[in-house]
């Protein structure tokens, strides 16, 4: 694949582009080898949520700003059979890195990994070097900072990126603060490919387990993680999966 166009559905007024892991890392290499800046979001049940009710600006900014969607749910997937569209990939980061990983080594591109705590990010980071280690991570730092753009540590966490200048960069924050985040950083960082990674170092850490094949089969993942954390996830299984519910039902009455 070369400069093909990656074919997009929309889910509630957010694209979503339908990527093969195989498409995702060649217009990763493309956004690196070109040094063409690109951002790399994903969008699951709880993002299309969350622009549906109290952050609608990330509807702008996912159609007008963001360069690509990956699909990071079933959420969306079966948002996309009830409105009668082809189903993405979920190419969800605590199954889908590893691979990344070793299409990072074999590239020998660098990355960088901003969020979480430091203890996590150094057993992610263990955890990742002996899974692949040819992967060269530059550096790292923790997620507890004041973001605001123009705050004295959003500048000294800007500066120590800048200083190593990785080829990609993952930011976990969580819905919506990372993505406000890489918007208002996105210039300032120096860095080729931007990803918005959630919870994903808790992941990479083996602090958060990775739902059965049967669950990620049947579109439960989200149950397999409610059981293991009911109190954490509660509002998310409930209330807010009821407003994507809703969304996507209007969506669906809107396309019919």
């Amino acid at each position: 694949m070369t400069n093909a166009m990656i074919p997009k559905i929309s889910i509630a007024k957010i694209p979503v582009h339908r990527f093969t892991v195989a498409s995702l890392h060649e217009k990763v290499k493309q956004a690196i080898v070109g040094k063409d800046k690109k951002m790399f979001l994903n969008a699951n049940a709880r993002l299309v949520e969350l622009a549906n009710t109290t952050d609608p600006w990330l509807v702008d900014f996912f159609n007008n700003t963001v360069d690509y969607v990956m699909c990071d749910g079933a959420g969306v997937q079966l948002a996309a059979k009830l409105t009668g569209q082809p189903v993405p990939e979920k190419i969800a980061y605590n199954v889908w890195f590893w691979s990344f990983a070793r299409f990072m080594a074999d590239h020998n591109f660098t990355i960088y990994f901003l969020g979480a705590e430091e203890l996590t990010l150094q057993k992610a980071i263990a955890r990742i070097e002996a899974f692949e280690p040819r992967i060269r991570i530059v550096g790292h730092h923790h997620g507890f900072f004041d973001k605001k753009k123009t705050s004295p540590q959003n500048k000294v966490v800007i500066d120590h990126i800048n200083a190593v200048k990785p080829d990609v960069i993952f930011v976990g924050f969580g819905m919506p603060i990372q993505e406000a985040w890489i918007k208002e950083n996105f210039a300032d960082v120096d860095s080729w490919a931007f990803f918005a990674c959630g919870g994903a170092f808790d992941f990479f850490a083996g602090k958060n387990l990775v739902a059965p094949y049967i669950f990620r089969k049947l579109y439960l993942e989200w149950l397999f993680r409610f059981f293991l954390e009911p109190l954490r996830l509660f509002e998310r299984a409930t209330t807010s999966n009821f407003r994507f519910v809703k969304a996507v039902w209007k969506t669906r009455k809107d396309r019919a």
